[in-house]
């Protein structure tokens, strides 16, 4: 009878080359604190950070996506239809109630992502880009493709406006989030399950585990982090827009990418999303200081994210051919 007894955790949780990874964001820093006017001054470097935790927030979902070998396009649209939500139940339910009503419409997206991945067998990118059609086709629907604006309220505003100990409420979220993703990772026993499904699905399934579930609950955990994000980018701009934040997906996966997490899933720590993140939020900020078009946010983080992704290749190329000449 097969042992249904797991193996232990993986050594990828180890991670690789800290040095190189944090060098390259300390580098772009120290690089835009010489030569962008105004970037090191404390605003703007704290709307860097305020900017950088939201989507660190909803990166550490995205990570536990691709450690599972998967893709989240959705992250989005879900955001979009959670300020929706969030906005119509205000009158009714009141901030702290229309906020959760948003926050769980984001985890039910993912849980149905997770479901049609691992139930369905269906691939990660069209189950997410097909819940990404269906998020923002209901938000617009739901408000006729015009923002909703949520009544003035300071409970609403806090999470996006509100400090405790003087540090902004959305960057303590963003460490928080860190660290529950780090336990998840390095403590828990979901953590070490995510590992294994997503470096061999099939050899998961045949130690015992159930794979559909593992992948089921890693979509609706993702589903959790962007919910958290989703809360606070809308008591940000205190309003429900069915086009809210349609980058958000690919700057995750950018963020994962120039971080090092490898795509093709198995591996991944929470720092790589720390510094990915940094590397996204500085570039951001750099080409609005400097006045460049906002459409060079997008070619810049393409042309990072393909270096990184190539970098990466290429070192993994010269590992392979040094294991080579020391045999």
């Amino acid at each position: 009878m097969m042992s249904k007894r797991l193996p232990g955790r993986p050594s990828s949780l180890r991670l690789p080359r800290p040095p190189a990874v944090a060098l390259v964001c300390l580098g772009l820093f120290l690089l835009c604190c010489l030569f962008v006017p105004r970037f090191a001054s404390f605003g703007n470097l704290e709307n860097v950070l305020r900017v950088a935790a939201i989507l660190c927030i909803v990166a550490c979902g995205q990570a536990i996506v691709i450690i599972l070998g998967g893709i989240e396009f959705s992250f989005g649209a879900s955001v979009a239809l959670a300020s929706v939500v969030t906005v119509m139940a205000l009158p009714a339910a009141g901030p702290i109630a229309g906020l959760a009503a948003g926050g769980a419409t984001v985890i039910g997206v993912g849980a149905v992502n997770g479901w049609l991945v691992g139930r369905m067998g269906l691939p990660p990118v069209i189950a997410t880009l097909g819940t990404l059609m269906i998020a923002s086709g209901t938000a617009a629907w739901l408000v006729g493709g015009l923002p909703l604006d949520a009544p003035p309220s300071a409970a609403f505003s806090w999470p996006a406006r509100g400090r405790v100990l003087g540090i902004p409420v959305p960057i303590l979220a963003a460490m928080l989030a860190c660290v529950v993703l780090h336990g998840l990772l390095a403590y828990g026993r979901i953590g070490r399950l995510w590992y294994h499904v997503g470096a061999n699905p099939l050899a998961a399934r045949l130690a015992g585990i159930d794979v559909a579930r593992i992948i089921l609950l890693g979509y609706a955990a993702a589903g959790a982090f962007c919910a958290v994000g989703a809360i606070i980018l809308t008591s940000r701009v205190a309003s429900g827009q069915p086009a809210l934040a349609p980058n958000l997906p690919f700057e995750t996966i950018a963020a994962c990418a120039i971080g090092g997490l490898p795509l093709s899933g198995g591996r991944g720590h929470v720092l790589q999303v720390v510094f990915g993140v940094l590397t996204v939020a500085m570039l951001n900020n750099a080409v609005v200081l400097i006045n460049l078009p906002v459409a060079w946010q997008l070619v810049l983080l393409g042309l990072a994210v393909l270096a990184a992704v190539g970098l990466q290749k290429d070192w993994a190329a010269l590992k392979r051919l040094a294991g080579r000449a020391t045999r």
